[in-house]
């Protein structure tokens, strides 16, 4: 059973890798859980890893350069293939020939292909007596070589110097990426293959040796219950419009003004650091708070007003997942107030169910921020606006069994305007667009796994946005 779960586990792995959106937060964006580092280390269906795999290319390029550079020596002199043999090979001496270079490549490429493609051992040992070898051999060939008599000195010692080298490189390839990486794939396939298993439907009591009854009855079919909790509230049906006394809508004004304020604290606050940079400019920064955690900031320039954005982001919720890939369902619940409603999103799976579907619930606060940046004045013409959203409990929206509730800490979307100048020299109102998200996830995900992904993930997000602001600008909207 252990064996077919990791399995599972690593095929679906190998799946996902054609959809990276295997988890998504509050705000309709997802966490890209498989890494480069993680495919690369992973087996699929048992066959030879993709670091593992570039390691035996490097490997026969070893020989293969070797060869050619060995071919290039012993060529410059003018000489007959035959007259070239005799020489080198037949009539061999370590003073003056290099075939012993080519035969130590050769050695070299037989017992790393053997072991390390054949075999497939996870042990540095026989790299490293094949790498020191080499230097042995190598260090003794510079002093009882005719260094005096070399024909072509220059591209003999550069012979010597690329077999010291790529041996070395083999060395460090292997130690530091190729067993790192496989093993930290296999430990993160176990963990989600284990998360898996844990999340089924077990007996009540183990199976075999000692699972009878004392009346003799076997138990191993009796299972433990779902656990129900207390004065669960009862969900809603489809149609069913969400009732809220005075006492919950006033609560949740409150803990819409304090999302926003937290939220535009945080945008703001210094001392972020660079997280991961794209080639178009795009940053992903981070921060350590006291209060939330580390926390994400991306800031990109998006080519459309900001009031457009502001506006699709703010009333037209129910269409994320039409622009939004990662979005299987987004619904608007309840408008609170001006700028303040409640809504449901549920986020693509991944992993042919070992990453399971993430619903949110969501409070959402949009409004626009004053040029001084105040957050409630209104009537002036904003200089900015700003969403902000946080998780909370909505009566009639309790966790299901097929899903797995996400906790939105602390988020928002920030859009400011400004100018830019097109190719043709007309002025555009462009948009500074900056993403505050702080999410946990929830489940049994090692967290080394999520903090890689949230940089790639961010700036994978904004490239939707462009696209939706592309479509618009193409369909005249502004």
């Amino acid at each position: 059973m252990a064996d077919r779960n990791i399995r599972r586990a690593a095929e679906s792995l190998l799946h996902s890798v054609n959809n990276p959106y295997l988890l998504s937060h509050s705000q309709s964006h997802s966490v890209n859980l498989v890494s480069e580092d993680l495919i690369a280390g992973h087996r699929p269906y048992g066959r030879m890893s993709t670091v593992r795999r570039f390691f035996c290319l490097f490997v026969t390029f070893d020989l293969l350069f070797t060869c050619l550079m060995w071919l290039i020596c012993v060529m410059m002199k003018g000489e007959s293939i035959q007259q070239i043999m005799d020489r080198e090979i037949i009539h061999y001496s370590v003073k003056t020939s290099l075939f012993d270079i080519v035969m130590l490549a050769v050695c070299r490429f037989t017992i790393l292909i053997l072991f390390y493609a054949l075999i497939y051992i996870n042990n540095w040992s026989v790299i490293s007596i094949s790498t020191a070898g080499t230097c042995a051999l190598l260090i003794a060939k510079v002093f009882v070589f005719d260094w005096p008599n070399a024909s072509q000195p220059v591209f003999q010692v550069f012979l010597i110097l690329a077999s010291f080298t790529l041996s070395w490189g083999e060395a460090w390839f292997l130690d530091f990426r190729v067993l790192p990486q496989e093993l930290q794939a296999k430990q993160i396939i176990d963990a989600l293959s284990a998360h898996h298993a844990a999340n089924e439907r077990t007996p009540l009591l183990p199976s075999g040796r000692g699972a009878h009854s004392v009346d003799g009855e076997s138990t191993a079919f009796f299972f433990s219950p779902l656990e129900t909790p207390e004065a669960s509230p009862k969900p809603l049906r489809a149609g069913d419009l969400l009732i809220l006394t005075q006492e919950q809508i006033d609560e949740y004004k409150a803990t819409a003004e304090e999302s926003l304020q937290n939220a535009w604290r945080l945008i703001h606050q210094p001392n972020w650091v660079l997280e991961k940079r794209s080639a178009n400019g795009d940053i992903v920064e981070s921060a350590r708070t006291e209060q939330f955690g580390k926390v994400y900031r991306l800031t990109a320039t998006v080519e459309c007003p900001p009031k457009y954005l502001f506006d699709e982001f703010k009333n037209n919720v129910t269409k994320l997942p039409e622009w939004n890939p990662t979005i299987l369902k987004s619904e608007l619940i309840k408008e609170i107030a001006e700028g303040i409603d409640l809504s449901y999103q549920v986020s693509t799976g991944g992993g042919r169910g070992i990453i399971a579907p993430r619903d949110f619930l969501i409070l959402r606060r949009c409004a626009g921020v004053a040029p001084d940046g105040n957050l409630s004045r209104s009537g002036d013409e904003p200089a900015s606006y700003v969403c902000s959203g946080v998780s909370v409990q909505v009566p009639g929206y309790p966790p299901r069994r097929d899903f797995v509730r996400g906790n939105n800490k602390v988020g928002a979307w920030h859009m400011k305007p400004i100018k830019a100048k097109t190719p043709g020299g007309k002025i555009e109102q462009h948009t500074t667009f900056q993403w505050l998200m702080c999410c946990d996830l929830k489940g049994k995900i090692p967290q080394f796994v999520l903090d890689t992904a949230f940089a790639s993930v961010m700036l994978d997000y904004i490239v939707h946005v462009r696209k939706l602001a592309a479509q618009a600008k193409a369909q005249g909207k502004f």
